[in-house]
């Protein structure tokens, strides 16, 4: 353990000038800094891929678009009967009644070849009646089956399109337990990149021990105290952290900006590009929370790696002299 001298404070503040000025005097520490930076990327990567992998969560949970197809023979009463009732429920977001002639339209404006194929062979109108709904959450699916498969809505449903919404809601469950599976295996890949670091730092501080070995021993020979030997080097570890950690978030803020050009899907109107919004949400929200606590973890990784890679020369504090 390291013992505290009553100008403890005198002591700090000397090893950190000291650690201050001999890091910048000796400029050997490119590759360790490139290591410790490859290492904070790697985490900053993974750190968006679990942001990314909770807004594709979000998104499933939130973005639950069904149709439902309405029988041919059902009565205008019944439906208008089935639409009104659907509206009350309280798991629903939004309900929209689209009649065959819209849906015709909607198809000529978004697929105009299938349109003119059916013109063309004189085939009518083969879209149905359906109702777009939108539910406030995927946990709400159960609920709007139980609904939708009560007997009097026998007549207006067809029974058949239930199964679809069935096997829709089981594709999505299945998305989200991908998701998840995908999210643990990041968390788990997180704390090896986290421990790996560790090791580096350990590995770094005791290199530049041993690199400067003469120095250590003439701090035993005049009795330097334990902290006054770790507070240069703790210092040193810290100011390298910090400038990997800095160089790794700009570094990834500017991988983010350019995502969008790099896969256009994501732009506004593309496909993913609901996607993009949840997901840019969730960065600005929780990233920056993220990029905070490393910061604040630096002086811990720091003080620990330190003490790992020096902890011999700390206990070792007396030296004898041994005569033939």
């Amino acid at each position: 353990m390291l013992q505290l001298d009553p100008d403890t404070s005198v002591i700090v503040k000397r090893g950190i000038r000291r650690g201050v000025m001999t890091l910048f005097r000796e400029r050997e520490w490119g590759t360790a800094l490139g290591a410790l930076f490859g290492v904070f990327l790697l985490v900053q990567l993974l750190l968006i891929i679990l942001v990314g992998a909770q807004g594709v969560q979000s998104l499933l949970r939130t973005r639950t678009d069904i149709r439902l197809e309405i029988r041919e023979e059902a009565q205008d009463q019944d439906i208008h009967n089935f639409f009104a009732v659907l509206q009350q429920q309280d798991f629903l977001e939004d309900a929209a009644y689209i009649t065959k002639e819209q849906a015709y339209e909607r198809a000529r404006t978004h697929d105009p070849e299938l349109i003119t194929f059916l013109e063309q062979f004189h085939m009518g109108n083969p879209f149905p009646d359906t109702i777009g709904v939108t539910l406030r959450s995927l946990d709400d699916y159960p609920r709007f089956r139980r609904f939708t498969e009560q007997k009097e809505w026998h007549g207006v449903i067809d029974p058949a399109f239930l199964s679809e919404v069935t096997d829709q809601e089981k594709q999505i469950y299945e998305l989200l337990r991908f998701t998840r599976a995908g999210r643990s295996i990041t968390t788990i890949i997180l704390f090896v990149v986290a421990t790996v670091l560790l090791f580096i730092t350990t590995e770094l501080v005791r290199r530049r021990v041993l690199g400067r070995a003469n120095e250590v021993l003439v701090e035993k020979l005049v009795g330097s105290s334990p902290l006054a030997m770790f507070v240069p080097f703790a210092t040193e570890a810290c100011i390298l952290l910090f400038f990997a950690i800095g160089l790794s978030i700009c570094t990834s803020v500017l991988i983010i900006i350019s995502f969008p050009a790099l896969v256009p899907a994501l732009k506004a109107g593309g496909i993913l590009s609901a996607l993009n919004a949840e997901i840019s949400s969730l960065i600005s929200g929780t990233l920056p929370a993220y990029f905070f606590l490393e910061i604040l973890l630096v002086p811990v990784i720091a003080t620990v790696g330190t003490w790992l890679g020096m902890h011999q020369e700390l206990q070792a504090r007396t030296l004898s002299l041994h005569t033939n």
